[in-house]
């Protein structure tokens, strides 16, 4: 069986990396290679229509280009397999897919992506991991909006709470994030499809990795379900955004903590007055 290879290249890559792999999974296209500067997707030659492509350049609000290429017999997992390399944070944390062998570190995540965002890789899934090993999670609600494959739900049981939620918009990410928990023996961790609207009753600590606009638009919503002097963790936006989401976190009843910084992006840390 025979393939189409298409690289595209845009910026940012988060969160557009996302959002078009879940306008090409649509379009049939099934695997999917997150690069540094753009996402390598795969379609059979039989399901392949380039003017789709075009229909996508006018549904995305960056730059976005392509090139296509014809690929024979791949073999999907080496391919994956190759190219998904461990993450470790500080020592303490580490990321790791199925087949690696195990890390000798506090904490390990094992994770199989599929098609889902949150391998450790990205700045902001990193950034947010390094934050939440200097938090107490010990007994702790837990919720993990927009939580991708899982990763920071996993990782928020391992380090010891004891009722977990993720919620994500993409059906997908959902099964995929459910299978992870799994991998790793989670006990306290569900997943749920939905958005902000999806969210009952109050946690304390909420983790927020998605983007600029929607943490600006649902960061009351969060608020409203985050215990007093509970955590707001979030991340998906650049350094020059922080102002803005500094802003909006003072209107919603929130402290600013402590940010860092990887690559340009930010993840920040607010607790509730």
């Amino acid at each position: 069986m025979n393939f189409k290879e298409i690289t595209f290249k845009f910026e940012p890559i988060n969160p557009w990396s996302e959002i078009l792999i879940a306008f090409l999974a649509e379009a049939n296209y099934d695997s999917f290679v997150e690069l540094n500067d753009g996402l390598q997707a795969y379609i059979e030659n039989e399901l392949f229509d380039e003017s789709f492509l075009d229909q996508l350049n006018k549904k995305v609000s960056i730059e976005l280009n392509w090139e296509v290429k014809d690929i024979e017999k791949v073999n999907w997992n080496a391919k994956w397999e190759s190219e998904f390399e461990v993450v470790q944070i500080d020592n303490r944390c580490g990321v790791r897919a199925s087949f690696h062998e195990s890390l000798d570190v506090e904490y390990e995540v094992i994770i199989n992506p599929k098609m889902s965002f949150g391998t450790g890789h990205h700045a902001t899934t990193y950034g947010m991991m390094e934050m939440m090993l200097n938090i107490n999670f010990t007994g702790l609600k837990v919720l993990d909006m927009g939580c991708g494959t899982g990763v920071l739900a996993i990782l928020s049981e391992q380090l010891g709470a004891v009722n977990i939620l993720g919620i994500d918009i993409e059906e997908w990410a959902v099964e995929n994030a459910l299978e992870n928990a799994m991998q790793n023996d989670c006990e306290y961790t569900d997943f749920l499809l939905g958005d902000a609207n999806s969210i009952k009753g109050d946690y304390h600590v909420i983790l927020a990795n998605i983007n600029k606009n929607i943490l600006l638009d649902d960061m009351e919503t969060y608020v409203a379900h985050l215990f007093n002097k509970g955590s707001l963790l979030l991340s998906g936006f650049y350094e020059f955004d922080l102002d803005d989401i500094k802003s909006q976190a003072k209107e919603s009843n929130l402290i600013y903590q402590t940010h860092s910084v990887k690559n340009n992006w930010v993840t920040a840390h607010f607790t509730k007055k």
